[in-house]
């Protein structure tokens, strides 16, 4: 029940526009762990300084992926890929 829960979250917050928010830039090559309400403030926030974007949604199903891919189109992402991993989501693009 709860891989569900998260992942309907996941789609509402990414059919959601942006809010703003503080950039919480990460190492590059690194995999941030995130929860669906992170992305709230635009994906942007996660870049790292080469300007990829790699984040782990935990317990998260493949049915977001679509909506995923959208979100980050509009924000202006390329290359984006949603993969189902072990135990969740692995979202990469390049902005």
């Amino acid at each position: 029940m709860k891989r569900v829960l998260r992942t309907v979250a996941l789609i509402w917050h990414a059919l959601h526009p942006a809010q703003g928010g503080t950039p919480r830039p990460i190492e590059p090559g690194e995999v941030r762990r995130c929860d669906p309400a992170d992305i709230r403030g635009g994906m942007g926030l996660y870049l790292d300084a080469s300007g990829e974007l790699r984040l782990f949604v935990p317990e998260c199903g493949g049915l977001a992926a679509p909506v995923v891919l959208f979100r980050l189109k509009r924000e202006g992402f390329s290359r984006s890929r949603v993969r189902m991993v072990d135990g969740g989501l692995l979202i990469e693009a390049r902005r």
